[in-house]
């Protein structure tokens, strides 16, 4: 059993854990291990398996591919600590003697890359902490007060992202003039939760405040796209 972890421009994204005789898939779709939401990610992208203690790599017939040391690959290949594994705009390798910096599940704003809508949606292979949490009766939630967005209420616990737009995949539906496919994600990060804005002529509003990069979200919160308004608690 062994830790990985996937970084953005040198940012730690993920970390998750691959044990003896598993294969995980990482891609957009939501059927994959581990699921992306960036446009630059086929469905299923890439697979990383630990066969009789060897790392293998395989390119599971993404559009952009699949580069170990800069050449792309089109078979199973095996890999090791010091290859440099990349998809997408993402690094995928071991995570031994690597320190998780604060923006740990997700980047930092600053080194999102907006255009592209790069935000990573859920890690289902997790190990499990021995916590107990909270049932989905006691929230959070995303509740429409104006607009009739839906749906009229959203409860965020057990889910690590949240894509708020006008796309009909979004977990949260707004329409109006101007509203992007993906105007803004709500991200789980420890505790608490934060929104991060995505390209769009529509401005994403924070208590009356333009949310121009990430921005913490607290009890109380009122997110106001267009004509649409939505209270966080």
């Amino acid at each position: 059993m062994a830790d990985w972890i996937i970084t953005l421009h040198d940012k730690t994204i993920r970390r998750f854990t691959i044990r003896a005789g598993q294969q995980l898939a990482i891609g957009r779709g939501q059927d994959c291990d581990i699921t992306i939401d960036n446009k630059a990610i086929s469905r299923r992208h890439v697979s990383l398996a630990f066969l009789n203690g060897i790392y293998f790599i395989s390119d599971l017939g993404s559009t952009n591919g699949t580069l170990v040391n800069g050449r792309k690959i089109t078979v199973d290949e095996p890999v090791s600590e010091g290859d440099k594994i990349e998809f997408g705009k993402f690094t995928l390798s071991p995570a031994a003697g690597k320190e998780d910096g604060p923006g740990t599940g997700v980047s930092a704003a600053g080194d999102l890359d907006m255009n592209d809508e790069t935000i990573f949606v859920k890690a289902q292979t997790t190990v499990s902490s021995g916590k107990t949490f909270q049932s989905e009766s006691d929230g959070p939630y995303l509740t429409v007060i104006q607009g009739g967005g839906q749906p009229d209420k959203l409860a965020l616990h057990g889910k690590n992202s949240i894509k708020i737009g006008k796309a009909e995949d979004c977990d949260l539906i707004v329409k109006g003039w101007f509203i992007a496919p993906a105007q803004c994600y709500i991200i789980k990060q420890g505790k608490g939760y934060c929104l991060i804005p995505q390209k769009s002529w529509a401005a994403t509003m924070v208590n009356d405040t333009k949310a121009g990069r990430e921005r913490p979200l607290r009890a109380g919160d009122i997110i106001k796209i267009r004509q649409n308004i939505i209270r966080f608690d």
